[in-house]
């Protein structure tokens, strides 16, 4: 309609109208473009709201998970230390207690940590990393992010060279199955309810121990990366307590803003 008016303009001359018309038309397509820009950036808002709600809530059940299974497996780290003096001779020979010999036989124990964070994968892969606007937890997702890659790289060179001492030192180190009604047998990691009743006993002789410089080695070998493999839980706490930290601090702005912007 206005663009017949513009064209009858034209042909009559008169140039005041068309000056008009052609600002309105101008104006239109002006706050048309306006419009879209507004709504699209409203729909990416939101969507960046939803992503930095679902962030969080992964972020903090990982976090709860990383701490559950570092207090599983720091306990390892005291027992062996406190058979240390004993193994190595520097203290008057004791047989192990129950708990110190299964530190010591599960030194190489170091299984795969739960770390992932799906949707900063999902984030990193899709290419849509540049969705989240804020520097601060954008930051705090690529140290999650680095921090995660160089634990995967350090595992995987600690796993490949471990030994299982009880297999490599079996007259040293053993394993045998025992009834749960000996409750002295039962291990941090076993149920008296697993296994039909039934748990693993583990043995160590602590004469062939202290005379075996070669298991001697070998376990020194597995405790250096079991503590570079609890470290790796200690970086993963610490980047994702600050991830929860600036996401937390991101959704409260967001909705201070948001309840500013629905104000009269």
């Amino acid at each position: 309609m206005i663009l017949r008016r513009l064209a009858n303009s034209i042909r009559k001359q008169d140039w005041f109208a068309v000056v008009i018309e052609t600002l309105i038309v101008v104006m239109g397509v002006f706050l048309g473009i306006q419009l879209g820009n507004w709504n699209s950036a409203r729909v990416e808002r939101n969507s960046e709201q939803v992503l930095l709600l679902r962030l969080q809530e992964e972020a903090r059940s990982l976090l709860d998970t990383q701490k559950e299974e570092l207090a599983v497996h720091n306990p390892r780290i005291g027992l062996a230390k406190d058979a240390n003096s004993v193994m190595f001779s520097l203290a008057p020979s004791r047989p192990l207690t129950n708990d110190e010999c299964w530190a010591v036989l599960v030194s190489h124990w170091m299984p795969s940590p739960t770390e992932a964070l799906s949707s900063l994968d999902e984030l990193i892969s899709s290419g849509r990393f540049d969705l989240i606007s804020n520097p601060s937890v954008k930051a705090a997702l690529r140290d999650y992010a680095v921090v995660q890659e160089r634990s995967r790289a350090a595992r995987a060179e600690a796993v490949s060279e471990l030994f299982r001492l009880h297999t490599r030192y079996p007259d040293a180190i053993w394993l045998e199955v025992g009834g749960a009604e000996d409750a002295d047998y039962v291990r941090p990691n076993v149920s008296p309810e697993d296994d039909e009743g039934l748990v693993w006993r583990y043995n160590c002789d602590i004469d062939h121990i202290r005379g075996n410089k070669g298991l001697l080695s070998e376990y020194s070998d597995n405790i250096a990366r079991l503590e570079s493999f609890l470290d790796r839980y200690e970086d993963r706490v610490a980047v994702l307590t600050a991830l929860d930290a600036e996401l937390t601090m991101e959704l409260g702005n967001s909705e201070t803003l948001h309840e500013s912007d629905e104000a009269p």
